[in-house]
Formats: structure tokens, sequence, C-alpha cells
């Protein structure tokens, strides 16, 4: 059993592939939005909300600040 530890681990039993398949998976998900106009249907559905603007501190080495840093930080708050 030397290095055979799937057997050892209890990981709940799903229906989607723990493989990500991102370079056959993405052009198929860009298309499926394309096909149902999803940015269109997203900029109707905003209307005229006011926009939310986070407050964060001085820039990012890796760039503009993204939801990514907003949900890190909202995570590390709670």
């Amino acid at each position: 059993m030397a290095g055979n530890y799937k057997n050892t681990l209890n990981l709940p039993k799903t229906e989607f592939p723990m493989k990500g398949n991102l370079t056959v998976m993405e052009p198929r998900i860009l298309k499926l939005w394309e096909d149902i106009a999803l940015n269109d249907r997203l900029s109707r559905n905003e209307g005229n909300r006011k926009s939310f603007i986070l407050h964060d501190g001085p820039p990012y080495a890796n760039g503009d600040i993204h939801v990514g840093h907003t949900l890190n930080k909202v995570l590390k708050d709670i």
C-alpha cells in the first residue's frame, strides 16, 4: 500500500469531475454565456444602482484591486 493514500481519505462522492480541465471547459462556458447573451442580461438588470466602492489600502503589487481581494478581506474579517 506504499503511496496509495486515496483509499485512506474520507472524500465525498460527487457527480462532477475532480479535474477542472480548464482548457476544454472554459471555451464551452464562454460559448454558453455568449449564446444566452449573459453580459447583455446583466447590464439590463443593473439599472440605476449606485456603484459599490471598496476602500482599501495601497495598490497591490499584482495589479488593481479586484473581487478576489474583496473576498479575501471579507473572509479574514469574519
